[in-house]
């Protein structure tokens, strides 16, 4: 542990978009995610108070916690997050925190711009950025796989979620204007660039997030880890849903309820797809041209149908949007983004798209569900890291 002194430090972590591969995380699949150009920024100064204090600017909310007193202490809502990442990052010890530095208290401040439920991971961003900023205040010398699975053990172990370490690994290790081929099985990471001369990525925040998102999210997970389990008591050399044959998956579909079926038919449709779109990837590097970008496009339209009809985890609002965008000239393809029943779509269009074509749907999405969508432009962007103060 290298012994560091800071006065203030800056931290920027951004949120992120999957290109495709969508649940594939925790499925032992290959993503395609990016962090992009939607952050939280963390203001780390020393203060005099021996505790820990955390302020949430946007909700004007605050945290103070000491130390020793990190496991009994009462948390809610963003606190439980950042609570977790001091725990796990064994920062209620206060011989590591005198080993580390002359500790004299800390102010954390932080502010977002990441729309909360929209599918932008920014309770990964919080972990990531929160590990980030502690790890080089402390000198705590982690590397960022490292500070990738304590943000995804924050989410398991204190907010309840099951989730993969797609979120971490993208908002830590983004790469401006790449994708990440991030290996979930072997944590293998493969940075590659996505040309978009002559097309855009953007947003369309629903603004919709159904309640039972969580509790779905857990659900599919638990049914697909059963699935393999089955998977395993018929062929037990598999090493992974990827290393399933053609006829091995029709024998295991004769095991699996319809349910379970259509679950695991999105998940192997969707492997295919995340392999095509680098195929595609390769073809726009040497030359990019309106017949590839529709391809892309048409990819992402097929991951929104499986996810809509095999996985179920989207929801009408979402569908209405997606439906209505397929209709306009200058779009590509477009699916719904996140854990699901509400939150983003992404978008592909030509770079020349025109923003005017898009009143009309949203006009005739406020008359039918109250709500006006917002749309979102992104970059993709680097990883987590320091900003000048």
């Amino acid at each position: 542990m290298e012994s560091l002194k800071h006065q203030k430090l800056t931290v920027r972590a951004p949120g992120r978009i999957n290109l495709l591969g969508e649940h594939l995380d925790y499925n032992h699949g290959l993503v395609l995610p990016a962090a992009i150009d939607r952050y939280i920024d963390f203001f780390f100064e020393e203060s005099t108070s021996c505790t820990f204090n955390l302020e949430a600017l946007d909700l004007g909310e605050q945290w103070q916690c000491k130390p020793a007193d990190l496991y009994r202490a009462q948390a809610s809502d963003w606190q439980v997050y950042l609570k977790g990442v001091l725990i796990l990052l064994g920062l209620e010890n206060t011989d590591i925190l005198n080993r580390s530095k002359d500790f004299k208290g800390l102010s954390i401040r932080f502010t977002s711009n990441i729309p909360i439920g929209a599918g932008l991971s920014s309770s990964a961003a919080l972990c990531c950025g929160f590990a980030f900023g502690l790890n080089e205040w402390f000198g705590l010398g982690k590397s960022k796989m490292e500070l990738a699975l304590i943000a995804q053990q924050t989410e398991h172990q204190f907010a309840g979620v099951n989730c993969g370490l797609m979120d971490q690994v993208a908002s830590l290790m983004g790469k401006a204007d790449h994708l990440i081929a991030f290996d979930c099985h072997s944590h293998v990471i493969e940075p590659f660039s996505l040309p978009l001369a002559d097309a855009q990525l953007f947003l369309i925040d629903s603004k919709v997030k159904h309640n039972l998102a969580t509790s779905a999210y857990n659900e599919r997970r638990s049914q697909l880890e059963r699935a393999f389990e089955q998977a395993l008591e018929l062929f037990p050399d598999l090493a992974n849903y990827r290393d399933l044959q053609a006829a091995q998956a029709t024998e295991l579909m004769r095991h699996l309820d319809s349910t379970v079926q259509k679950r695991l038919q999105y998940v192997l449709d969707e492997m295919t797809r995340v392999q095509q779109v680098r195929q595609v990837a390769l073809e726009l590097n040497a030359l990019a041209s309106p017949a590839l970008y529709h391809k892309l496009g048409c990819l992402l339209s097929e991951t929104h149908q499986g996810l809509r009809d095999l996985y179920e985890v989207s929801c009408p609002e979402v569908d209405f949007l997606q439906s209505g965008l397929l209709l306009l000239p200058g779009i590509f393809g477009a699916r719904m983004m996140g854990g699901g029943f509400g939150g983003c779509l992404l978008v592909l269009a030509r770079s020349d798209f025109d923003w005017p074509c898009l009143d009309a749907l949203f006009s005739e999405y406020h008359v039918s569900y109250q709500i006006s969508p917002r749309i979102e432009k992104v970059s993709l962007v680097d990883g987590v890291h320091l900003i000048e103060s």
